[in-house]
């Protein structure tokens, strides 16, 4: 049976996580995620692994659109919040979405964990 994943669901999962998401950016990505179940089903995934992999899958999706994690809030009206982009937690769950989509259901999806570039400037003159 094929499994598909709501905002609700993903808004839940990146609520837990600390970041926000605007929905109009949550229903693109939840079009582009839903699409791949079919291959889900296909190849065989249980229900509790589809509906994983989905969620997975948006959250990372939201995360490489640029979402930031609060990392801090004040209020009684010294009003401050505070951000930070949580890289590690990134590889973390994108690293449980590779060991769930054994088939690579999800490598149409665009979600890569990129490496930092590394820019090397070597010379020298020859006199």
């Amino acid at each position: 049976m094929s499994v598909q994943v709501t905002a609700e669901d993903v808004n839940q999962m990146l609520s837990e996580l600390g970041y926000s998401v605007p929905s109009i950016v949550i229903n693109a990505i939840l079009n582009k995620v839903n699409s791949i179940s079919d291959c889900l089903v296909t190849h065989g995934y249980s229900e509790a692994d589809q509906l994983l992999i989905l969620i997975y899958s948006a959250c990372l999706l939201a995360q490489m659109q640029g979402a930031r994690k609060i990392a801090s809030q004040s209020a009684p009206s010294g009003a401050s919040r505070s951000f930070k982009y949580d890289d590690v937690g990134f590889k973390s769950m994108y690293s449980l979405l590779k060991n769930l989509d054994v088939h690579g259901c999800t490598d149409c999806l665009g979600i890569s964990c990129s490496k930092k570039t590394f820019f090397l400037v070597v010379g020298g003159r020859d006199e």
